[in-house]
């Protein structure tokens, strides 16, 4: 995904106004940042206990239609960007990415679970 390079998100330099997935090279889903009723940064619950190569943070972005949840490292400038409405588009990353920059977010996963269905 040449767009992102080796960068696991896409920012704006004016507000967003929608925020896309890209959840593999052929498939993305966007949602209007109107629709975004509420996000938290939260620890990776049992990823202590499951290791090193488990991601520690989780950060859940509830829209009115879907519920993503994103796992990762590094995961903080993505929540800051969301409070600027700065946040254009995030990305999963290949692991050999994942220490190229130890200060730059890194995203291992990308899960989006449709409102009402399971």
């Amino acid at each position: 995904m040449s767009y992102f390079k080796d960068e696991c998100y896409k920012d704006s330099n004016l507000n967003s106004f929608c925020i896309e997935f890209h959840l593999d090279e052929h498939r993305r889903r966007g949602f209007h940042t109107s629709q975004l009723i509420e996000y938290s940064l939260d620890p990776n619950p049992g990823a202590e206990e499951a290791g090193k190569d488990t991601p520690p943070q989780k950060l859940t972005l509830a829209f009115s239609t879907a519920d993503v949840v994103i796992l990762g490292w590094r995961l903080s400038r993505l929540a800051n960007l969301l409070q600027e409405n700065k946040l254009a588009a995030i990305n999963i990353l290949p692991k050999r990415y994942a220490e190229l920059d130890p200060k730059k977010p890194f995203v291992s996963s990308i899960e989006i679970k449709p409102v009402g269905k399971g």
